[in-house]
């Protein structure tokens, strides 16, 4: 009988899907509501048109790296129920999971570092690519904790 997943991570998956849309959304209706979701989205990305994939002639909501981020959130929740159940609940019950997290970043911290050192000069494929990787880790440690086994509450002991 093939395991039912839990409301939480199918939740989760169709919002960031739905964030996906919507960030997509702007150059494609155009107009005011283009300029609207344009505006929302500018709250948690940068939005340099340069910086950005374009749809239809006009910059998408999101930078490349917040694609990747975004996407890789995305492949990150609907991947890790493969995992298996063992895998989520170590990394939900761990408490390495900042950790793991700061480790995914460090590409991100690396490829923009270097690029504003002149040492690297950083594209949209590099931009993507690690942001997807920090997404990734993020999806993983969200799908983990929505999906292990809710733990078991410690029964009182009897006062004397």
């Amino acid at each position: 009988m093939p395991r039912t997943l839990p409301t939480g991570w199918a939740v989760a998956l169709l919002a960031t899907a739905a964030l996906a849309a919507l960030a997509a959304a702007p150059p494609l209706v155009g107009g005011e509501a283009g300029r609207v979701l344009h505006g929302a989205f500018s709250f948690v990305c940068h939005q340099l048109p340069d910086r950005s994939p374009h749809l239809g002639g006009g910059p998408t909501a999101l930078c490349h790296r917040c694609w990747g981020m975004l996407l890789g959130l995305a492949v990150g929740l609907a991947l890790s129920p493969g995992l298996g159940a063992a895998r989520l609940e170590a990394l939900a019950r761990g408490r390495r999971q900042g950790l793991w997290l700061a480790l995914a970043a460090v590409p991100t911290g690396l490829d923009w570092a270097l690029g504003a050192a002149g040492v690297w000069a950083n594209t949209a494929a590099s931009r993507l690519g690690t942001g997807a990787v920090v997404g990734l880790m993020a999806g993983a440690v969200l799908a983990a904790n929505l999906l292990a086994p809710p733990r078991r509450a410690l029964s009182p002991t009897p006062a004397s």
